[in-house]
């Protein structure tokens, strides 16, 4: 039989916060700050492998139907190149599931920044 307890510390818990259809302003704006202060002229590769970890799982956080609105958060144009570069650098490690939701993000920021986007990305020396 089971036991009747006078607990309620399950009820606290949120579990529409679990819910994988939430979006939040955060990973919008997590992505934006991550994005504003990459470090793409430092010299240390492990600070620019720390910043693309958590700029990628920001990424890939966000769900594909909520892409366009993150994207349009992004006011300057230069913003779209370095993500643009992180997106070429999350191709270069693929893990599970993350080549696709990344070719989404490719698709979208390609409409927003145009092959310009593309051209300077690749030509640009500083890496993400």
């Amino acid at each position: 039989m089971a036991k009747n307890t006078s607990s309620s510390a399950f009820r606290k818990i949120d579990v529409d916060q679990y819910n994988e259809d939430n979006f939040k302003e955060d990973d919008a704006d997590q992505a934006s700050s991550g994005m504003i202060n990459a470090p793409l002229m430092c010299k240390n590769q492990q600070v620019k492998d720390n910043a693309l970890g958590l700029t990628l799982r920001v990424l890939l956080s966000i769900k594909s139907s909520q892409i366009d609105a993150a994207i349009e958060s992004l006011d300057d144009p230069e913003l779209c190149d370095v993500l643009m570069k992180y997106i070429y650098r999350g191709f270069e490690i693929p893990s599970e599931g993350s080549s696709g939701h990344l070719l989404t993000w490719h698709e979208k920021v390609f409409a927003k920044g145009g092959v310009g986007s593309i051209v300077r990305v690749l030509s640009d020396s500083a890496r993400a």
